[in-house]
């Protein structure tokens, strides 16, 4: 549904649009310089725009890098494209079924697998990198290897998995390496506060379990058999608050950088809690955002934040 003026919605999208163009084109002038051409903001690329073509997004949800460099997003439309580092479309499929709901969740396995939890049709769908389907594993309910809507997955450095889900089962599942059920966690109150809508989760080099703890504007970390090690945030635009942390990735140094869904911006912190960093605001010019929903750090120190409502993605380096 369409609120407001059409055209004049249509004529504002593609003065945003062409703006970006010009930009990016002005960039890329300057690639063979010995550092990369920024913008005040520090953003170094933007791509995608709003459509159905190939490098075109209907608001994307999910974002993953590989370790190569190359980066796989999820949209609306259940596609999943690939890009290569600058952000130059290389392929993409569309998931099996969409009917029901589109996924919410991607991730690059270390082998280089790609992870894709189908929220709607209640599974995890796993992929090779050109798009051939290779399994799936997970059924509709609420016992043991059963999800409800599950959003994101985690591999630790044994290769087990950690699914994240919600929608009266606001908890994490463990997966062994070859897909077999192993237990969940996560159900018991945290601080007398239950999980609401587990987004995102990640698993440092310390092998702990960091889960964006969505709709309680926190984050939560575990031990990887279930054990709560603690909770940070709370909902707030100050630093150190969050509103909304539907993104969440590692950075080199092992830091936990968070997307803010209604807080347009990302955030840094320690493994300890402390805010490092605030980037970002509402609004569309190059180093704004509308409701970014996932982030991940890609090859030579780059930030790939998904600008969703924005249908973009922008690059930049901390």
């Amino acid at each position: 549904m369409v609120v407001g003026n059409p055209a004049r919605a249509q004529r504002r999208h593609w003065t945003v649009r062409t703006a970006l163009a010009a930009w990016v084109a002005i960039i890329g002038l300057c690639a063979g310089c010995e550092s990369e051409s920024t913008s005040p903001a520090g953003v170094v690329g933007v791509f995608g725009g709003v459509g159905l073509g190939p490098g075109d997004f209907s608001y994307p949800r999910a974002i993953a890098a590989e370790p190569g460099g190359c980066v796989f997003v999820v949209d609306k439309a259940g596609r999943v494209q690939r890009f290569n580092p600058e952000g130059q479309y290389e392929t993409g499929w569309r998931m099996p079924l969409i009917e029901s709901g589109k996924p919410i969740g991607l991730t690059v396995h270390p082998d280089g697998r790609i992870f894709i939890a189908d929220t709607h049709y209640s599974r995890v769908m796993v992929y090779d990198r050109d798009g051939n389907l290779l399994t799936s594993f997970g059924k509709p309910g609420i016992g043991d290897g059963e999800f409800q809507l599950p959003t994101d997955v985690a591999v630790d450095a044994e290769g087990f998995l950690y699914v994240s889900e919600y929608y009266g089962n606001d908890r994490i599942t463990k997966w062994s390496p070859d897909l077999q059920f192993v237990g969940a966690f996560g159900t018991e109150p945290v601080d007398g506060v239950p999980l609401r809508r587990p987004a995102a989760v990640v698993v440092d080099r310390e092998q702990t379990l960091w889960v964006a703890d969505a709709c309680n504007h926190r984050l939560v970390h575990f031990t990887r058999d279930g054990e709560v090690l603690g909770r940070f945030g709370g909902f707030g635009s100050e630093p150190g608050r969050m509103r909304y942390p539907y993104g969440l990735c590692l950075t080199p140094r092992d830091e936990l950088l968070v997307s803010e869904y209604e807080g347009n911006r990302l955030q840094w912190f320690s493994r300890d809690g402390r805010s490092l960093r605030v980037w970002g605001k509402p609004g569309r010019a190059p180093g704004e955002l509308n409701a970014p929903w996932s982030v991940c750090c890609g090859a030579n120190g780059r930030v790939y934040v998904l600008d969703s409502l924005n249908s973009r993605v922008q690059i930049f380096k901390p």
